[in-house]
Parts: structure tokens; C-alpha cells; sequence
């Protein structure tokens, strides 16, 4: 349920009592949307490569340098991995949203830079939403900001979009905690987290929810972007799935192939994703040791620049005139 009880002080005779008083609330909104489900299934079958993608980040030092990976791994758990390196300036050097922002163009570029060479059927499975709209500028972005998202958008996102669909090649989002209410809203049901949902509906592997269409609510300027999102249950663990509206009417064909690739040992997941997880984590180790390659190519004054300003921000601080500039691929 949404709202919550602090039970903590409460007699435990009584706390009992509210739990199941709570519970026979939920039962009882599951029950009035039972007739509004339709719960369908069904069975493996491979007919697409499929490849996992994540992307992760880490800083050197506790310093504003910044190392973003992104990996891309196919079925026969081959890797390509894309890094690349940034340097923050001071005024952004606690910005979390255009870390990222950076972290969702890594991973498209490493995306984009795979399919120049596929030509075959493929599945592309991306972890987290490939919406954008989380990442539209607002007005307290700034302006390097919003040049950067429309670059994106423009280079990357739109080009990478028009490829999949010609290429028939799909781009889906797999969101494993999903913490959403858009089944719910479309079944008009606000008082309860779709997990809820999936969790009393969903009980047979295989079984899985017809997508539901999410329009674009974003008023900004950026993005026009309309997606559908389906329901899954994979060895027992429910999970939401991304499809551009483009290729809604595939969304069997990459049920199919997720059932196929699933495993209960990975958590009803594929071993290509964990292995996709397992490439893309950038440990501080090796932040550190990509910094240090660079710090030991530097003169002997900016060297010196780097301490002394280390003194008062950090170990590593040093001012650019740009708010982040890309030092490595």
C-alpha cells in the first residue's frame, strides 16, 4: 500500500491486528480489478541473438574524475566494453543528474557502435528505462545541460531509434525493481504499487500481462516520446519491460526469447544480463588506476596545480573552464 503505519510503538496484539486489517484492504482492491486482468502465457522459444547492456560509474580518489562504463554482451558472452573518462568542474562537482546523463549517452553509443555491425534479428536488452523523459532538462538545468541533451537526442537517441526499426532490430528496457503504479492507474486503482498486482496475478512462469500504452505526459520541449510496458513473470520473479510504440506489436516475440534465456539461478534473469552487470562495474581500483595513467602524462606544474588545489577540495582538484571535459575514450 502506499501510506504506511509505524507500528513500532504499538502493543503487538495491535499491530497484528492492523496488519490484518491492512491486508484484507489489499485483498479487497485486488479482488474489485480481478475481472480487469488478463493473465495469458506463454512458452520459451529462441528465435532472435540477444545481447545485455548496462552501464556504471565510479570516481577516483573522492575527486571530481569520473570514469563511466558501458558493456554490451551477447549470448556467446562476448564483451565490448565503451569507457569513458570525464574531469567535473567545481560548480558541478556534486551533480548527480548529469553523471547520469552521461552514463545514458555511454550506453547508447555503446549500443549505436554494436548494430553499425549486426544484420541479423536481434534483441538488445537494456537495463533500466529507455525513457527519457527523467532526463529532460527543466528549468533549473543549465544550459551546458540542455546542449548536451539535445545533442544526444539529435546524434544518438533519434539515429539509434530509426536504425532498430529499420534494422528490425528490438530495444528493450528491463526494469527489475520497479517500484510503478502505471498498472495500477490504468486499471484506476491508486491505492496500490503494481508489484502488488503482478505478485497475486502472475504465479506461473511464462504468465505474463498485455502491454499497456504510456502516452507522452512530458510537457517539455525535448522529447516526444510515446513507449508501451509489459508485465512478466520469469521463474518466479515479476518484472516490467520497455518497448518503443514503433515495436509494440513485437512484444511476444521478446517474451519468447526472454523465457528462453531465463534461468533460475540467475534470479528468472539470463546469465548474459549478469554477465552485461558484471562488465560494466567500474570498481574504484581501477578509477584510480585510469587516473593515475593520466596524472603521470601530466607536467610537472599542472601536476603541482593538481596538489595544491587537492588542499582544498579534494585530492585531485583542478578547475576547468568547461563544467566537464572528456579526457579519454
Amino acid at each position: 500500500m502506499r501510506s504506511y503505519i509505524n507500528i513500532d510503538s504499538i502493543d503487538p496484539k495491535n499491530a497484528a491486528d492492523i496488519i490484518s486489517q491492512e491486508m484484507k484492504k489489499q485483498n479487497a482492491l485486488l479482488d474489485n480489478i480481478k475481472n480487469k486482468i488478463t493473465v495469458q502465457n506463454l512458452k520459451p522459444n529462441c528465435s532472435r541473438k540477444i545481447f545485455a547492456v548496462d552501464s556504471g560509474l565510479n570516481i577516483a580518489y573522492e575527486s571530481p574524475f569520473t570514469v563511466i562504463k558501458s558493456a554490451v554482451v551477447d549470448d556467446e558472452i562476448n564483451v565490448e566494453i565503451l569507457k569513458n573518462l570525464y574531469l567535473f568542474h567545481e560548480n558541478n562537482y556534486n551533480s548527480e543528474r548529469l553523471k547520469r546523463l552521461l552514463m545514458q549517452i555511454n550506453l547508447y553509443q555503446a549500443i549505436n557502435k554494436k548494430i553499425e555491425n549486426i544484420n541479423e534479428d536481434s534483441l538488445f536488452l537494456v537495463d533500466g528505462t529507455i525513457t527519457l523523459s527523467v532526463f529532460s532538462p527543466t528549468h533549473k538545468d543549465s544550459k551546458e545541460y540542455q546542449n548536451l541533451f539535445s545533442s544526444f537526442i539529435e546524434e544518438i537517441y533519434k539515429p539509434l531509434i530509426s536504425d532498430c526499426i529499420d534494422k528490425d532490430i528490438l530495444l528493450l528496457g528491463f526494469l527489475k525493481r520497479t517500484g510503478s503504479t502505471l498498472l495500477s492507474l490504468s486499471l484506476n486503482v491508486k491505492e496500490i504499487y503494481d508489484i502488488y498486482i503482478l505478485n497475486h496475478f502472475l504465479k506461473k512462469n511464462g504468465d505474463y500481462i498485455s502491454p499497456i500504452l504510456i502516452p507522452n505526459t512530458s510537457s517539455s520541449q525535448w522529447i516526444d516520446q510515446v513507449y508501451v510496458t509489459f508485465f512478466l513473470n520469469l521463474n518466479d520473479w515479476n518484472y516490467r519491460f520497455e518497448l518503443i510504440e514503433q515495436q509494440k506489436n513485437k512484444y511476444l516475440e521478446c517474451i519468447e526469447n526472454l523465457l528462453f534465456w531465463s534461468t533460475r539461478t540467475h534470479f528468472g534473469m539470463n546469465p548474459i544480463f549478469s554477465k552485461a552487470d558484471e562488465y560494466s562495474r567500474v570498481t574504484k581500483r581501477e578509477a584510480e588506476l585510469l587516473f593515475n595513467q593520466i596524472f603521470s602524462h601530466l607536467s610537472d606544474d599542472k601536476k603541482a596545480k593538481f596538489r595544491i588545489r587537492a588542499q582544498k577540495k579534494t585530492h585531485f582538484g583542478f578547475e576547468f573552464s568547461d563544467s566537464y571535459k572528456k579526457i579519454m575514450k
